[in-house]
């Protein structure tokens, strides 16, 4: 099964506009030691602006990686029995990184930009069995709020678009592999569309899934400011815990349902929210409401970079993950 994490090495995939790559090389190499230890076999690492394409050196950020450097990671973690797997965020949301090409989306430059960049990454990553393509929170009022041009896809189009991303994925011969947003919010018209076996899905959650394991909307506005500015003011008036919320009610309800469909599936859970059952909780939910053979695996997100700070807190993610993997699944 997989067993793997996700880390930051381009940041500029949300709202503000960092000028240059702040990966730290050492870190690095202590997460990775500390991933090999707690049993991981695969990283995602969001690329964005981290690394200096040949296709579009344009897009490159000061610090960025250089090919050589992809393909050595490549080898070296492989090396370690981990398998390193390219992340491009195209979600509307989250592509600040693509530089003034995010402002052509849906236009024929923009669909050779992306096509030249997948091609290129399944290249430097030595083919990888996945590309992850992002395409969460797409027109998410909570940034859409916070972005200086607002434009996002709807209807047919980010049909379309999400067809074509994962064709070029294909044309490469890995599986593309997206966040679970659409078939949650959208199932019917994601079945109609997305055929099962021809993507794999993360659905993320980072509550808890049973009550005694809830997180209280107080407590988590302590350290998530934006919590206590709208949208979140209105949209959350009246609420204790987080799990109160609409899209976590609606993960709890149905997050199963996309492996029930036939669809293969690596659940998301993340220690980002500081409820120190969510791993756990995820484990067991989708070890009991999923078919087996649907779940290839699961992912931890901590939502950091390589930073001397952030070391605990992907330890932290890493035992919580392996403590869940022993107790639903046993010893590796």
């Amino acid at each position: 099964m997989i067993w793997s994490f996700y880390i930051k090495l381009g940041l500029n995939m949300w709202y503000k506009e960092w000028d240059r790559v702040i990966f730290d090389d050492a870190s690095w190499k202590q997460i990775v030691s500390d991933a090999v230890e707690s049993g991981i076999n695969m990283i995602v690492l969001d690329l964005g602006e981290g690394v200096q394409y040949a296709s579009h050196p344009e897009l490159a950020h000061p610090g960025a990686w250089t090919r050589e450097r992809v393909r050595e990671e490549v080898r070296s973690l492989r090396e370690k029995g981990i398998t390193l797997i390219p992340k491009l965020n195209f979600s509307a949301t989250h592509h600040l990184w693509l530089g003034e090409y995010r402002w052509m989306m849906s236009t024929t430059p923009y669909y050779n930009v992306c096509r030249d960049l997948i091609y290129e990454v399944c290249r430097l990553f030595d083919n990888p069995p996945y590309v992850h393509l992002g395409m969460d929170e797409e027109g998410e009022s909570e940034f859409v709020n916070k972005l200086e041009l607002v434009a996002y896809r709807r209807g047919k189009l980010i049909w379309h678009d999400l067809q074509f991303l994962c064709d070029c994925v294909r044309d490469c011969g890995s599986k593309p592999w997206i966040w679970g947003d659409w078939y949650m919010k959208h199932p019917e018209e994601f079945r109609s569309h997305i055929k099962p076996g021809s993507v794999v899905l993360s659905p993320w959650y980072y509550w808890g899934y049973k009550p005694e394991h809830y997180s209280e909307v107080a407590y988590v506005r302590t350290f998530i400011d934006d919590l206590n500015h709208e949208p979140y003011l209105t949209s959350m008036k009246g609420m204790t815990y987080m799990e109160e919320g609409e899209n976590a009610k609606l993960h709890i309800a149905t997050a199963a349902n996309a492996a029930l469909d036939g669809y293969e599936v690596i659940p998301c859970s993340s220690n980002w929210g500081r409820n120190p059952y969510n791993t756990e909780d995820t484990l067991e939910y989708f070890k009991i409401k999923a078919p087996e053979n649907m779940v290839l695996g699961y992912m931890t997100a901590p939502w950091k970079a390589s930073r001397p700070e952030y070391i605990p807190i992907f330890k932290e993610a890493f035992t919580q993950l392996k403590e869940a993997r022993e107790k639903f699944y046993g010893k590796l």
